[in-house]
Parts: C-alpha cells; structure tokens; sequence
C-alpha cells in the first residue's frame, strides 16, 4: 500500500460528513482506488490461515462462533505465503503511520474532545487491525466495543453487492437512558435498529466509540456465505 492509495482513503475520508445520531458514525464508498482493490481481493486468505474467534465473556451465544480471525500482528504475518505476508505488512503499515493516525484523529477531533473531556494527547494511541470472515449463522449482538477503543473502522471486502444486507447496524437502546461501557452484548430485541451500512465493495464503515455506540449485525441467514472485512482500531495504550 503506497503513499498514492493511501492519500486517496485519507482523502475519501475527510470528504465523508459524520452523522451524529445517536453517536459519531459515517459510510463511504470507494475508500481504495479501483485498482488496489482488485489486488486486496487477490490477496484475500483462504480460512485455514485464520482462528476461530473464542467466544467473548458474558454467556456469548453459539451464533458468535461462525467468526474466524486473524490479527495483522508481526508473528502472523510471518506465517502467510510471502506474497500474502508482503501485501498485508503493507497495509499494515500504511494504517499505523502517523499520517494516517493524524487524519483520523483531526477528522473525529471535536468528539474526541468530549470524550476526553477537552485535550488529549495524539501519543496515548496505538493502532491495531484483524482479517474477519463470517459465515451463515453469523450473528453479533448490540454492544458500544471495549473502553479502551477509540475509533473504529469496518473495510467492507466483499467481491459482490449480492451481501449489501449483511453490513453492520447502528442501533439505539429501547430504554433511551441505557448506556454500557462497552463490556457486554446485549440481545437484539432490546435495541431499535436505526440503520444498516450496506456490505458494498470497497466500502468503509466507521464511528467514535461512545457509551451509545450501539453496532452489531443481524443474523445470518443466506446459506454458503463468505463475509470478509477488515477492522481497524484506533486504542488507547492505557486504560
């Protein structure tokens, strides 16, 4: 990932107003240039190089289990074809540098600023990235993501707009006091669901963790499935 795509999704991403209700969210279409997103679906991983997501504390339903993983760390990487290790080090590397990091933080600036209550400082950041392919049954509950995540981005990588209706929802609680910090899923009755990001080709989703930022998705229920994406995190290094 060269410095031209990467001023291309910054670029994408400052041109991308931010809807506010009931928290900080966007969508944005044609994040990458054509061209480099033909190669990332060339560069997609087979589910033998991926872990089955463990399931998550608070009695997480067998549904969660259709998951697999693969966080973009240095070990895993190692392990990946070459041509693989090579294309995803350098996504890797393009979304941790500071010129990245920088463009978020200025574009979320004014709701970074409530949240930590008016300065922060850009170094108590760390950036991290996982591969994620789902399958039929696939379900995740209401939940606002750990306290110690700060921003969230969903790369939509499907080859297809057949799957637009499995992006993920944004939700608001049917109690409208309720808020949760972020260590719980919660079952989908309980939440309105307000709107879907449609799973498109070369699509971004992304918002502000807040004790509101209610997001999951609906269960699964197309047979033969192959939901890829890519999450980012922007965390704090210390809670």
């Amino acid at each position: 990932m060269d410095d031209t795509v990467l001023a291309h999704v910054i670029d994408r991403l400052k041109k991308t107003p931010i809807h506010t209700d009931p928290y900080p969210h966007f969508f944005v279409t044609e994040i990458f240039p054509a061209e480099f997103y033909a190669e990332l679906l060339n560069h997609l991983l087979e589910v033998s190089y991926l872990q089955n997501w463990p399931k998550i504390p608070n009695n997480a339903p067998d549904m969660y289990q259709e998951r697999w993983i693969l966080g973009l760390t240095d070990e895993n990487l190692a392990r990946l074809p070459f041509a693989h290790c090579i294309f995803w080090k350098g996504i890797k590397e393009a979304l941790s540098s500071s010129l990245w990091q920088n463009a978020l933080l200025d574009h979320f600036d004014p709701y970074l600023k409530q949240r930590f209550k008016g300065a922060y400082a850009k170094d108590q950041f760390f950036t991290s990235m996982e591969l994620i392919h789902d399958e039929t049954n696939y379900s995740i509950g209401p939940h606002t993501d750990h306290p110690a995540k700060v921003i969230t981005l969903l790369f939509y990588l499907p080859k297809s707009k057949d799957l637009s209706h499995l992006g993920t929802s944004v939700y608001r609680p049917k109690v409208s006091t309720f808020t949760c910090e972020g260590l719980s899923h919660y079952p989908h009755d309980q939440f309105e669901k307000l709107s879907t990001a449609a799973f498109i080709p070369n699509s971004l989703f992304g918002f502000v963790k807040t004790n509101n930022s209610f997001h999951g998705v609906e269960p699964i229920q197309d047979l033969g499935i192959e939901r890829n994406l890519m999450n980012f995190f922007l965390q704090l290094k210390h809670l």
